[in-house]
């Protein structure tokens, strides 16, 4: 039978009816099965990798590996892609896809016809009953009441947070609340807002915090103000002004969870007054971890498909509440949007179904019934729970890993972002390593020479700011000014500005990601007080240039990482970088 939160369906073209398949392509033999893993690095070369896995299996293998599953599979559905000795390691970025589940794609494109939905001829009805199905399919993966909860099929989590943004009733009373560390596609939707007359905050966590647990702690939020906070609502505008807070159920730059508790916590905080709903970024997320939406209910959750199982890409999804739906407020309209318009009066009526009166034109049909043989791969490794299991041993083996390598002078190569030191990380910390590699002085080495230098070492990692300024500036001490002060010379990730030289006290060491301090009278009377340097300024003496970096690296871990990426990764490192200054 079907079970909620974890199952979906793989197509088998023998019976033209959705089944569960528990078979893998092509068994072979042992020693083909051994080959197969030598040749994609699944057998640790030396005595000491031999060690290392027993001793981590003897830890970790109740959770590690689907029961042995991984090592029978990943051969012949990843690894076979890839160069000997290859390392995927972008998951955040997109997972990827498995041989299986292109081969039964295809097989059921070869054996259906398949047409545009909205009509009665046989290949039309065929899609309509597909595309439903594997709506449902969504529905019931993430355990969502369909009395409450309707899918929405977008281009990706991007275009789902678009799709709010522009449909949000933002008004001249209305407040984007958003914790910092967002991604950027969350950040764009401010505009929205501004355009309307309201008012955007950025929040870090603490705050978001005591906002949750304390009315007081949030009345900023909804003050008047101008675009520090909302004006009251003009007259004749009807009803409670309309507020939305949006934050990622786990950030993609350092993989932090963040608690979904807020969700209800802040959705309580509607008054007659002022009315919260709540956005869950949940595309980090729901790769790796389970989300249940009969235990929380945001009323937005935008999510993109191919990052849980690679393909297809330009597919995502906006979870929408029923209720929160009706509210939003749609300009644009076409295709099977509309029941009925004429096109000399101004006149359209849309569909009364969320998710027909949002998706403009013709759903991308043949993408939507593909997502089956993601989801069926999901469940063949034992479902979401098991995933999350597996990622974690593999991220505490590696941050455990990094953490303790050291230059020969006892300094850390490493400094590793996030909440992987904390004593309940699984409940805090997602499957990300992201980290900057350090000098044997404690100063930043270039993390664009990292990514090249890997790259040749065939791992697959991804450097930069990714996407998301708030937590990246935020870790690595940059303040938001001196980001302003790059534009016109920093295009993105890919240019090479990597450094930015400020000023900063001379209290913080020379590439150091604290948050920068102001420079105080203190600071320059005690600096000066053990200066013989007769200099023009006297707070030349408590400053000091430095180069802070822009960007750092990230490795993330997905369904299908293996314990030896983590291992090769850790010995790349170690080899490559230990006292090395340049």
């Amino acid at each position: 039978p079907l079970k909620l939160h974890d199952a979906a369906p793989v197509w088998s073209s023998e019976s033209h009816t959705t089944a569960f398949s528990t078979n893998s392509n092509g068994n072979g033999n042992g020693k083909q099965q051994q080959q197969q893993q030598a040749e994609c690095g699944m057998t640790p070369e030396t005595e000491q990798g031999r060690q290392a896995k027993a001793a981590f299996l003897q830890q970790h293998g109740k959770e590690y590996g689907y029961g042995g599953l991984l090592d029978e599979l990943y051969p012949r559905e990843v690894g076979c892609r890839m160069k000997p000795n290859e390392h995927y390691m972008d998951y955040t970025g997109s997972s990827v896809y498995c041989q299986s589940q292109i081969a039964q794609v295809f097989e059921e494109l070869r054996g259906r016809m398949f047409g545009n939905p909205h009509s009665a001829n046989p290949s039309s009805s065929s899609t309509s009953n597909a595309v439903e199905e594997v709506r449902d399919l969504v529905l019931r993966f993430f355990n969502a009441d369909p009395a409450e909860y309707q899918v929405v099929f977008t281009r990706s989590a991007t275009g789902a947070l678009k799709l709010v943004g522009e449909t949000f009733p933002w008004s001249r009373g209305s407040t984007f609340a958003y914790l910092r560390e967002n991604h950027n596609s969350v950040l764009g939707m401010r505009e929205y807002a501004l355009q309307a007359g309201g008012a955007f905050k950025a929040l870090n966590e603490t705050f978001v915090e005591r906002w949750a647990q304390d009315e007081e702690c949030g009345v900023d939020l909804t003050r008047p103000g101008g675009r520090d906070g909302p004006l009251p609502r003009l007259d004749g505008e009807p009803g409670p002004a309309h507020n939305l807070f949006a934050f990622p159920a786990e950030d993609n730059f350092a993989g932090v969870k963040y608690p979904l508790l807020w969700i209800q916590q802040i959705r309580a905080k509607s008054t007659h007054a002022a009315q919260w709903r709540v956005l869950l970024d949940a595309a980090a997320y729901v790769p790796t971890q389970p989300l249940d939406l009969r235990e929380v209910s945001p009323d937005f959750v935008a999510m993109s498909f191919y990052k849980m199982f690679g393909y297809p890409t330009g597919l995502g999804a906006l979870l929408v509440r029923i209720d929160a739906a009706e509210g939003l407020k749609k300009l644009f309209w076409g295709g099977g949007a509309v029941s009925l318009a004429t096109s000399s009066a101004d006149f359209h009526v849309l569909k009364c179904r969320p998710a027909d009166k949002l998706e403009d034109g013709t759903v991308n049909f043949l993408d939507v019934i593909a997502l089956k043989h993601g989801f069926g791969m999901i469940e063949k490794l034992g479902g979401i729970r098991a995933i999350q299991a597996h990622v974690a041993t593999l991220t505490e083996y590696l941050y455990e890993s990094l953490s303790s390598l050291r230059h020969s002078n006892g300094k850390p190569m490493l400094q590793i972002f996030g909440k992987h030191h904390f004593a309940n990380s699984r409940q805090v910390q997602g499957g990300i390593l992201n980290f900057e590699l350090l000098r044997p002085n404690g100063s930043v080495l270039s993390y664009k020479a990292f990514e090249r230098e890997a790259a040749d070492a065939g791992f697959h990692v991804r450097t930069g700011a990714e996407c998301n300024p708030g937590a990246c500036y935020n870790y690595l001490g940059v303040m938001e000014t001196e980001v302003q002060s790059l534009a016109g010379k920093k295009e993105g990730c890919h240019d090479d500005v990597e450094f930015i030289t400020v000023q900063r006290s001379r209290a913080l060491p020379a590439g150091s990601s604290a948050q920068p301090a102001a420079l105080s009278s203190a600071d320059t009377l005690a600096s000066l007080a053990g200066s013989s340097v007769d200099l023009g300024h006297p707070a030349e003496v408590a400053s000091q240039w430095v180069e802070v970096p822009l960007g750092s690296v990230r490795v993330s871990l997905g369904y299908m990482s293996t314990w030896e990426d983590a291992y090769a990764l850790v010995k790349f490192i170690e080899s490559k970088y230990k006292d090395r200054s340049t």
